[in-house]
């Protein structure tokens, strides 16, 4: 059961994170240290370029009606049904690849500022921007080209598949999908402008459609031309339809995914933030009862130094009062974190070396310059966090014969610890994880890392610096404020 404090915690760092993501996706990713342009502006520029190729189509592409209408020709000359369903077929692709770049532009810059999954009413307005750039188009390719482009009832059905996708693609599956999506839409309702039957509803008003529909009518094959016109719309339109469906079906897989994850954090979280609450309560109980003897033993041993006249007795009723002295500065630091003293770095170092020295973690070299500056830090929690670097330096060494080597120095003002290994490294994604708590590349508890950033940067105003690749160790290194004295 979390604590209100942790809950409110919890929440805080998801905030966090959620903003942390959020101006990274608007900045847009590192790449060789160097921001890539935000994909806003690629994609806009993209479907621009579209737009423009579409409207150059109109006259770029007109050499293939000429071999089209000889093919209708050559389909009535030889009383060739078979050859006329072809030449049906090249048609509908014709006018679909005509148009499709238009769609697709309008497609690309209707979702550039209609966010998707946004509110309703925010995005019914966006889709008047492919309503107004469609039509637009086709008006500029008769203009300056003179091209007649028929906006019927098959450009109005493809306007209506751009809104479908869009409203289907609520979690952006890749832009080849959704554009593949659309295609086959387009090219399905492009097969209803072939049919003779619905020619009087709007349907096939262009020159090459006119005419194929002429060939059919004069060699009496208008009932054929209508079937297969149907059922190619039909076919393409399903196939369409299977894959919005795969859109749709990946959007809420993703969807629950996302909210599986976002489940399983907060109660990995949850878990580590109870396990530290509890295991601080325990620790701050034990030692708060630790103090009561030690207190007792001090006013004893003051009593004893008072009403003893050996000068021995008193020698060691001094140091047993010197050791309580450090017991209780110790329990003191315990309790209350914020508690500070200021030590010499040599002592900082020396202490630090005792306690790793009995603790049976293998071979630990120190190496330590002169001079070191003084340091203003809460002892105990110093120690136990540099204790936890060395910890998992020796740990990450295995049964390696090299020692870990801790590094004591002075660098601008600053005391600097440096724990080397000569392990095999961290990995570029393990990097990304390694001071979060429960992270761990081994079977511990994965709060060491974390408690030595909290004590080292959080609470001193130090920095915790990580220089390592897989296969030639790590270099952690520890900076405390000091100053040289």
């Amino acid at each position: 059961m979390m604590t209100g404090r942790a809950a409110r915690q919890n929440r805080a760092d998801r905030e966090r994170a959620m903003r942390r993501n959020t101006a990274e996706q608007r900045r847009g990713p590192l790449v060789n240290g160097r921001r890539k342009p935000k994909p806003k502006l690629r994609q806009t520029a993209l479907g621009i370029v579209l737009l423009l190729v579409g409207i150059a189509a109109g006259d770029a592409l007109r050499f293939i009606d000429l071999r089209l209408v000889q093919a209708v020709r050559t389909a009535i000359v030889a009383d060739d049904s078979g050859l006329l369903l072809m030449v049906a077929a090249q048609v509908t692709g014709l006018n679909t690849l005509r148009v499709l770049p238009l769609y697709l532009g309008a497609f690309i810059l209707m979702e550039q500022y209609v966010p998707v999954g946004g509110p309703w009413p925010q995005r019914i307005l966006g889709y008047f921007i492919p309503a107004l750039l469609v039509p637009l188009s086709y008006l500029a390719i008769r203009v300056v080209f003179g091209t007649p482009y028929d906006f019927g009832v098959p450009a109005m059905l493809s306007l209506l598949g751009v809104i479908v996708v869009h409203a289907l693609s609520r979690w952006p599956q890749g832009l080849f999908l959704r554009m593949a999506t659309f295609g086959m839409f387009s090219f399905g309702w492009q097969w209803l402008g072939m049919a003779p039957l619905l020619t009087g509803y709007g349907f096939g008003r262009g020159d090459l459609s006119i005419d194929v529909k002429n060939a059919a009518e004069f060699l009496q094959q208008q009932a054929l031309l209508n079937r297969w016109s149907l059922v190619s719309c039909g076919l393409f339109v399903g196939i369409a339809v299977v894959m919005a469906k795969f859109m749709v079906d990946y959007r809420n897989h993703v969807d629950l995914l996302r909210r599986h994850q976002a489940r399983e954090l907060e109660l990995k979280q949850a878990a580590i933030r109870s396990l530290e609450a509890r295991s601080m309560a325990e620790m701050q109980r034990l030692v708060h009862d630790l103090k009561t003897p030690l207190t007792t033993v001090q006013g004893l041993v003051s009593l004893i130094g008072m009403t003893g006249d050996q000068a021995k007795l008193k020698e060691y009723t001094a140091k047993v009062e010197q050791s309580v002295e450090r017991m209780n500065q110790m329990i003191s630091e315990i309790l209350h974190p914020e508690t500070r003293r200021r030590v010499t770095g040599r002592e900082l170092a020396r202490q630090i070396h005792s306690h790793v020295s009995g603790a049976h973690w293998g071979g630990v070299r120190f190496e330590l310059a002169d001079p070191l500056p003084d340091v203003e830090v809460n002892v105990v929690r110093t120690i136990r966090a540099v204790a936890n670097l060395i910890q998992n330096a020796r740990d990450a060494m295995g049964e390696a014969d090299e020692p870990v080597v801790v590094r004591v120095r002075e660098e601008d003002e600053h005391l600097c610890i440096d724990v080397v290994d000569t392990g095999p490294g961290i990995s570029p994604e393990a990097m990304e994880e390694l001071f979060t708590p429960g992270f761990s590349t081994k079977d511990s508890s994965g709060l060491g890392l974390a408690f030595a950033r909290e004590v080292v940067v959080e609470e001193h105003g130090g920095s915790l610096d990580v220089d390592s690749e897989p296969g030639r160790g790590t270099t952690i290194t520890v900076r405390l404020p000091g100053g040289i004295q």
